[in-house]
């Protein structure tokens, strides 16, 4: 086996020392049996002793953590198990996993979720057995593929054999020739426990996370290469593997996601919890280093951060190390939502939050108690700050995302009074003329007492917004699009009306300091800026949540775009490329309340005001900053 699937030792050991971490959380009592559905997660907490004892042996004594490490692990343990529990058992619900399921757990360690995920399914099919019973044919295959460095999967391999965990059916060696050389599958088996019918199909495999910069498919060749099916639903778990393999291999395998793993199927989703940090001391060189005073949480993240790097050079020489460099997902969840989307993943099936957020819900839910004394709950809640829960889905099911830890879906869907309403761009000459009908009307009422509102739109429908008969596509696109933008209409499905519309232009590029950059390859400090135009919501579909939705479409499509500048840019190396900032902006009457409280909502901050013929706001968002 090549040398490059060996990983710096400190990184194995992190395995182990997160085995015995959540261990000691669950020898404390955090996650103890307070609920109906205890027997579901006991089998979580067994399989994690029967892999410590294929180990350790068992009669090797269990290393004891502090209250404040057991609580965090803890956490981690009852936000991941609660989306993996929720996401099947929707499946099952809606009998989507008749033709089998598919669970991918990457940099899967010595964790237990991905053998565990079939208790998983066999509560679920017991909860909804009269309706299963007479829908399904048979019982579904649950396929679990953990993917893995090869200290690790040595470690998992030998574990899961030695505790009886696993009937191997198939030991690939070293020297297999039906093994790439990127990868190798190290071992195929069924799961053995009582409580399974022997349906499970386990797969190991080997591989170094940072090749997939490489070779962009090597992480779909793995999972092909031991007959992964796609089509089938999908959920891809990740837990503190992102932050490790560098952010041009992060970046790799989040856009592996959105165009390999998770299309072929609208249920499929991916579900990671990683760290969510400010730049280490090896990193800030590269962003600005203007002092201020920072908070606790800032100053609690900071050093957090710094710690992990620490970690990970434990027993090195330099920090030059290929992990020497780490990497969050973002400093928080605004930058990750930026980042998901310029890897191609969709606004609208994409939720972040902090895990202080997210176990607020799955803690209860999963029985978060401590029953060692604790007094931490200040340091406790920095910690859980310091970490991200990210779900993407591929389909815009809201029953799929009704699961996720921090949203109150009910709430949510019954004050949802717009399903109706479609955004889209628009397409032809024939809702140009609408878009202009519903531009014109929409402020003739402030026409009388502000003549400058009468101006400017009476402008805009004599410029960008005219109709034009003559072609059959939409004239007001291609114009927008020249501008190196688009434009979008909200459309009601039930009145075949156009109720709202935004357009979006590209600015001029500029560097950081404000001085324009005239076309060429992007500098490593370049600015892509698009602003917002023509934003306008029908008086009578107010309060629908239509103009959040219209943000979001060119919100998304900013970030998109930035992406696809820096995806392009050859010249520019990683740590480069990751600096380049997206920033949206809009200038709005002040008169216009409404659309001044949205801007503000929706994250913008006020740079300016300025005078013509009346009060005019401009407002910033910065999309995207890799720094």
């Amino acid at each position: 086996m090549s040398d490059r699937f060996a990983i710096p030792k400190n990184i194995s050991k992190t395995a182990i020392d997160s085995l015995h971490a959540k261990l000691s959380a669950v020898d404390a009592g955090w996650l103890s049996n307070n609920s109906n559905d205890s027997s579901v997660l006991d089998g979580y907490t067994q399989i994690l002793a029967q892999i410590h004892d294929g180990i350790e042996g068992h009669q090797s004594k269990r290393r004891r953590q502090t209250p404040l490490v057991n609580a965090g692990y803890a956490a981690r343990m009852a936000v991941m198990t609660f989306i993996l529990e929720k996401w099947i058992d929707s499946l099952v619900a809606r009998h989507e996993n008749e033709e089998g399921i598919n669970v991918v757990a990457l940099g899967c360690g010595l964790d237990a979720l991905g053998i565990w995920s079939r208790n998983v399914l066999d509560n679920a099919l017991a909860m909804h057995h009269r309706q299963y019973h007479h829908a399904a044919k048979q019982t579904p295959t649950l396929n679990v593929y953990e993917v893995d460095a090869w200290d690790n999967c040595t470690l998992k391999r030998h574990a899961l054999e030695r505790s009886g965990l696993l009937r191997a059916c198939h030991t690939r060696d070293n020297d297999d020739g039906a093994n790439d050389s990127s990868f190798c599958v190290m071992i195929e088996g069924t799961v053995n426990q009582a409580t399974t019918r022997d349906l499970t199909d386990y797969h190991l495999i080997a591989m170094d996370f940072r090749d997939i910069c490489k070779d962009n498919l090597l992480l779909n060749k793995a999972l092909g290469s031991t007959g992964f099916n796609s089509s089938q639903p999908t959920i891809v778990i990740s837990e503190l593997v992102l932050a490790y393999v560098g952010f041009e291999s992060a970046n790799a395998i989040l856009y592996s996601m959105t165009r390999d793993l998770l299309c072929d199927n609208e249920s499929s989703m991916f579900a990671c919890l990683e760290p969510m940090l400010p730049p280490t001391h090896a990193e800030q060189h590269h962003v600005s280093t203007s002092k201020k005073i920072l908070s606790v949480k800032e100053s609690y993240a900071r050093d957090y951060a710094n710690q992990f790097l620490g970690k990970l050079n434990r027993g090195t020489s330099s920090t030059t190390d290929d992990f020497g460099s780490f990497h969050s997902l973002g400093s928080h969840p605004e930058t990750i939502i930026a980042r998901f989307i310029s890897c191609g993943f969709s606004m609208s099936n994409l939720d972040v939050a902090s895990l202080r957020k997210a176990v607020a819900k799955a803690g209860f839910t999963h029985r978060l108690r401590a029953k060692e004394p604790f007094d931490e709950h200040a340091a406790l809640a920095l910690n859980l700050d310091c970490y991200a829960v990210a779900c993407a889905f591929v389909g815009s099911n809201n029953d799929v995302r009704g699961f996720l830890p921090w949203i109150d879906y009910h709430h949510q869907s019954a004050n949802n009074s717009s399903t109706t309403i479609k955004i889209t761009t628009i397409t032809d000459s024939s809702q140009d003329t609408l878009v202009g009908n519903l531009y014109g009307r929409v402020y003739t009422h402030l026409y009388k007492c502000y003549p400058a509102i009468q101006k400017m739109v009476t402008s805009a429908l004599k410029t960008d917004l005219m109709a034009d008969s003559t072609t059959d596509s939409s004239a007001i696109r291609n114009r927008f699009k020249d501008k190196g933008g688009d434009f979008w209409i909200a459309y009601d499905l039930e009145s075949s009306e156009i109720v709202g519309c935004i357009g979006i232009r590209q600015r001029k590029r500029r560097d950081r300091d404000g001085k324009d950059e005239k076309g060429g390859s992007l500098s490593p400090f370049s600015v892509v800026e698009y602003e917002i135009q023509r934003l306008a919501v029908d008086d009578k579909h107010r309060g629908k949540g239509i103009g959040k939705r219209l943000l979001n479409a060119v919100y998304e499509y900013s970030l998109q775009q930035g992406g696809l500048l820096v995806a392009n840019n050859v010249e520019m190396s990683d740590k480069k490329r990751k600096r380049l900032s997206v920033k949206l902006w809009a200038v709005t009457p002040d008169i216009l309340v409404t659309a001044n409280n949205l801007y503000n909502a929706f994250g913008f901050s006020k740079e300016e005001s300025f005078e013509a013929g009346l009060t005019m706001n401009v407002y910033c968002k910065v999309c995207c900053n890799g720094a």
